[in-house]
Parts: C-alpha cells; sequence; structure tokens
C-alpha cells in the first residue's frame, strides 16, 4: 500500500471531465484506489464515485493505492494530477 498527497489544481475541482479521465486511469489497473478528501475515504470504482467525492478546485487530497502494479498506478495518477488531466 502506498500514499500520496495531491493537489487538484483543476479550478473547478473533479468535475465531469477529470472524473472521467481518472475513472479510465482507474480502470487500467488491478490495484485499488482510495481517495481522502476531507478525511473522507472514498473507494473509487469509477465515475459516479469520483464525482460524489465532491473534491474542490485548489485542495489537496490523499490518494491510497494498494496492489500488485501500486507503483505503477500511482506513477500514473500523480502525472495526471499534476497536468490537471489535460485541463492546463
Amino acid at each position: 500500500m502506498i500514499k500520496q498527497s495531491v493537489r487538484v489544481i483543476n479550478s473547478t475541482g473533479l468535475h465531469a471531465r477529470p472524473a472521467a479521465t481518472l475513472a479510465k486511469i482507474v480502470k487500467k489497473y488491478q490495484a485499488s484506489l482510495v481517495l481522502v478528501n476531507n478525511g473522507r475515504e472514498i473507494p473509487v470504482k469509477g465515475m459516479m464515485s469520483i464525482l460524489g467525492a465532491g473534491v474542490k478546485g485548489n485542495t489537496m487530497i490523499d490518494l491510497i493505492c494498494d496492489g500488485q502494479d501500486e507503483q505503477a498506478f500511482m506513477s500514473e495518477l500523480t502525472r495526471a494530477f499534476g497536468e490537471g488531466f489535460g485541463e492546463h
């Protein structure tokens, strides 16, 4: 299990477009992802769980990856968050 803090640089947070991109990344890996927002742990299964997390723009969240491909998964996740999911 690995944990990483990331900043959501998208001004509107994890709205539909970045949530869809994040959901596509999640489906590529066997490891599980838990998103921690304001102390609330949200297991990410797809787009609806991401949208339900209510992540606002310019906030810090924690990502927890657990599974055999967790390193590659976390690497892609931190890159996607750093690039604002292609919106910057």
